[in-house]
């Protein structure tokens, strides 16, 4: 059971870890491309500018400013503020207490985003509930919960982060009250109460009842929220993977103030991706510079000496790692340098060893002169065989280069009948087996006479100086080759004709067969 268990966490880990690297090779592409996705957002920016430019009174450029605002709220900080301060400027000078509210907030979201989070605080605080409609009061909230959260993560005196971390439970508490209970807002608030009370499990149920309701697939606010909270719970894997997302969509949309890609850089970090995790800080560092956003660049300022750290610390394993390689190769190079020299040492004593058979082999070359001298006869049938073989080969030669012209010149048709032919095949071994009987004949001029005493009804070459088929089986065994297989292959007969020849033998002998061949063996 133990192992069953331990086999289908194996299986869903690779299977997460894998959705995992699909989606960071996503964000990996979405990154290097990330300047493209930019030009959405300034197309926008600059219809605004142009619809701000164009309004014929303060009521219409008041209406043209919160187009801009929102689209250089996650842009460019600067630039959102100071459209913010025309704007509340315009609503000043309209008297209008709901749009000097609006402005207000806009202001305070502004100050809270780049850092200034007392000043934003200061501004909601200023603000009257009477001029507040029902919207209002729902962007106050998440703004001030914006700024203290700011604070809290900023607040190095134990007193003062307790007391900010109170405010900033009020603040959710109070936008849990007043939100519907079917909304996103809800189930959001909700998980982050129930994670900040230890109680993962339940805020893990709230995100799924969340799903079952809505599609987050394409709000990377509300994917950055499941992400904090499976990384809450210590599910880094789903965690990264929700991040990921988030971060995603954030770049594609041109946002450059964004929260999941610094939360996520750490996240890999600690798997030990330095070389991603470089790569996503660097990313979040430029476009937090780009705009102006110095709250995200104090949380990247935190996460980047880490980063340089572990940089350095993967480029001192490299070089050991290639100091190690160096060490391996240059032990390697000494090896072969070894045995570069065994087999320089095994050269020459072959060369030796091939001296001394070279001088072996001219001593037998001579003795075997000395033979042949001797035996004239024998000599003269080595010859003949030799030169047979020679124009053997060379009709073989001539019979290829008929072939390959053909084949050269698309004869193929001719080919096919020059490789068809039998004929000269024939004519081959009628030759071989006349060169046979010859030389056997030379060598034992007496053998037919010898062989016709043992048997009833002699047999008789019908050509002189040529064995009959049977005359030639009893040479074979005369030189101890008289297998069936030597026998055939030799002369080219069947394995069935050499059994014939042998019965025809038997058939006209006068002695027994064992007889026969020890006479034989005696001629």
């Amino acid at each position: 059971m133990r192992r069953l268990l331990l086999f289908l966490s194996i299986i869903y880990i690779s299977l997460t870890a894998s959705g995992n690297r699909e989606a960071l090779r996503k964000l990996d592409e979405v990154i290097r491309d990330r300047a493209k996705y930019e030009i959405p957002k300034r197309e926008a920016i600059l219809k605004s500018r142009a619809e701000y430019e164009s309004a014929a009174d303060d009521d219409a450029r008041y209406n043209a400013l919160r187009g801009l605002y929102e689209n250089y709220r996650s842009y460019r900080i600067d630039s959102a503020l100071i459209v913010a301060n025309q704007r509340l400027d315009i609503a000043r000078r309209l008297g209008v207490a709901s749009k000097i509210a609006s402005a207000s907030i806009n202001l305070a979201e502004g100050y809270a985003r780049s850092g200034s989070a007392d000043i934003a605080i200061g501004i909601l605080d200023t603000l009257n509930p009477a001029s507040l409609q029902a919207h209002h009061y729902k962007y106050r909230n998440a703004v001030y919960r914006e700024a203290y959260r700011s604070k809290v993560n900023t607040s190095v005196i134990p007193e003062e982060k307790e007391y900010l971390t109170r405010r900033l439970k009020t603040l959710n508490d109070s936008a849990l009250t007043g939100s519907d209970k079917t909304s996103k807002g809800y189930y959001t608030l909700t998980a982050e109460k129930l994670c900040d009370a230890g109680l993962y499990s339940e805020a893990i149920a709230t995100i799924q009842e969340a799903q079952k309701h809505y599609d987050f697939s394409q709000d990377a606010a509300m994917l950055a929220t499941i992400g904090d909270v499976y990384l809450k719970s210590g599910d880094r894997q789903k965690a990264i993977d929700y991040l990921a997302s988030s971060a995603i969509i954030d770049i594609s949309s041109g946002t450059k103030e964004y929260h999941s890609l610094i939360t996520l850089t750490s996240l890999l970090l600690e798997q030990g991706d330095v070389k991603r995790a470089f790569e996503y800080i660097n990313c979040a560092f430029e476009d937090a510079e780009f705009s102006h956003a110095n709250l995200r660049t104090a949380q990247i300022m935190k996460i980047m000496p880490a980063i340089d750290k572990a940089f350095h610390e993967s480029e001192r394993e490299k070089r050991t790692l290639t100091t190690i390689f160096l060490i391996i190769a240059g032990i390697l190079v000494i090896v072969c340098l070894l045995l570069l020299a065994w087999y320089v040492k095994a050269l020459h004593e072959n060369r030796r060893m091939l001296a001394t058979i070279e001088e072996i082999n001219k001593s037998l070359a001579e003795k075997n002169a000395a033979l042949a001298d001797a035996d004239s006869l024998k000599l003269h049938n080595i010859n003949m065989l030799m030169k047979a073989n020679s124009e053997y080969i060379a009709r073989i030669k001539a019979l290829r280069k008929n072939i390959y012209r053909c084949l050269k010149a698309n004869q193929y048709d001719k080919a096919l009948e020059f490789a068809k032919d039998k004929q000269n095949e024939i004519n081959d071994i009628y030759v071989f087996q006349g060169l046979f009987d010859e030389a056997f004949i030379s060598m034992f001029p007496d053998f037919i006479d010898k062989v016709n005493i043992f048997m009833r009804e002699k047999i008789e070459p019908k050509e002189s100086g040529r064995l009959t088929p049977e005359l030639r089986v009893i040479a074979m065994m005369k030189l101890r080759m008289g297998s069936t297989e030597e026998i055939s292959s030799l002369f080219h007969y069947s394995n069935q004709t050499v059994y014939n020849l042998r019965t025809s033998i038997r058939n006209i002998l006068n002695i027994s067969w064992d007889e026969f061949e020890k006479k034989i063996d005696d001629i």
